[in-house]
């Protein structure tokens, strides 16, 4: 075991004295400002910590804006109101705003606003409701210092410095990767059920899903897209519609919504050989997947995807702490009827979570993320 680290450590290090160390770590004294963080970021490096270290003489305001009104965004929030309990202790004012769903005139209005009131922000975390028609407000936090990050949907041509979600190009592929290994070289048409056509993750998974197909030259059909606005829509569809193609092979759902009732009606009238991979997962379809009238799930952590776009946002603000890459993909996990529950997925998803709200408090450089990488 090593030598335990001590103030007089931390103050020879820095070259200055015991006298400044001490009312640096415990916010009493006077201090400049940029030496108590330098000094604070050092003692976190050492692994020096006592309950009074993290506050800070000129405490950071971090924005956050996220869609509401969704059992996914439910999970998302619960990873944001995790990061917020761990980090508001340092001096974070943390503000947050939601809005219906992708809504891209709401998340305008609330960025103009916060533009036209002139606040001091030092970082945003944002789900943009498009990939570039909000980079004009993200560019403009940027020119005013803002440090920007986005989750769960990108804006990868903005001066964002970082993005943490799917790739949900990706997400497409490993579809595509599913149809391939249930279907084999099974001829017909795979359709793709959706919330928005242009919604962005929604387009990237169906895209990812094509190039797959396209590229091994499978004998799918996989060009036709619906819209279906909620569950009893996505029943009635595929009961009454899809069910009657006699060239239907697969359903491919690419949105939280529409698992259920790509479910309940097959459950109705019977499989028939139809492949489902649905998205995300909850309770409500579980029972679907479970007795294996939807075949597999893609299950992409919204909860990490909330708490370590903040964790890294934190880290970043008091810490210099950067990312070694500008987009951190996290797994696309497939949960596959009769062999993986998605209980014990959500479970690991948390436990990682506040294994990593632990790792946060030791050091900001050594950080695990899923797949055991050190960032």
């Amino acid at each position: 075991m090593g030598k335990k680290v001590t103030i007089r450590d931390i103050a020879k290090e820095l070259n200055v004295s015991i006298a400044t160390v001490s009312r640096a770590l415990s916010g009493k004294g006077k201090v400049n400002p940029e030496l108590r963080e330098k000094i604070v970021r050092r003692a976190r490096e050492l692994g020096y910590a006592f309950p009074g270290m993290f506050s800070l003489s000129q405490p950071k305001k971090i924005v956050l804006l996220f869609p509401q009104d969704a059992f996914f965004w439910d999970k998302v929030e619960e990873g944001v109101n995790d990061a917020v309990n761990a980090f508001a202790p340092l001096g974070i004012h943390f503000e947050v705003y939601r809005t219906r769903g992708h809504n891209l005139s709401e998340q305008t209005a609330i960025l103009e606003k916060l533009l036209r009131e002139e606040q001091h922000i030092d970082g945003l975390a944002i789900v943009p409701s498009d990939l570039t028609r909000l980079d004009y407000f993200i560019n403009a936090f940027f020119i005013r210092g803002t440090k920007v990050v986005t989750f769960n949907v990108d804006a990868p041509l903005s001066k964002r410095i970082f993005y943490v979600g799917q790739h949900g190009g990706e997400a497409g592929r490993i579809a595509g990767r599913i149809f391939q290994l249930l279907l084999g070289n099974r001829k017909g048409a795979i359709c793709t059920l959706t919330t928005h056509k242009q919604a962005p993750s929604h387009v990237m998974r169906w895209q990812g899903l094509t190039d797959f197909v396209r590229e091994r030259n499978l004998p799918y059909d996989v060009s036709r897209v619906i819209e279906v606005k909620d569950e009893e829509e996505a029943y009635r569809v595929v009961k009454e519609d899809l069910l009657k193609e006699e060239e239907l092979c697969g359903i491919f759902v690419s949105t939280a919504f529409g698992n259920c009732g790509v479910g309940r009606a097959l459950k109705e009238v019977g499989k028939s050989g139809v492949v489902v991979v649905g998205n995300d997962l909850a309770k409500e379809w579980e029972t679907y997947l479970d007795q294996g009238f939807i075949d597999c799930c893609l299950y992409q952590y919204p909860y990490l995807q909330g708490f370590l776009s903040i964790a890294f946002l934190v880290q970043h603000l008091l810490f210099g702490f950067t990312l070694n890459v500008s987009t951190l993909y996290l797994p696309t996990v497939p949960v596959f009827s009769g062999v993986t529950t998605g209980q014990s997925v959500q479970n690991f998803e948390r436990l990682l979570g506040r294994t990593l709200i632990w790792e946060f408090g030791k050091t900001p450089h050594s950080v695990l993320v899923p797949g055991g990488e050190s960032l």
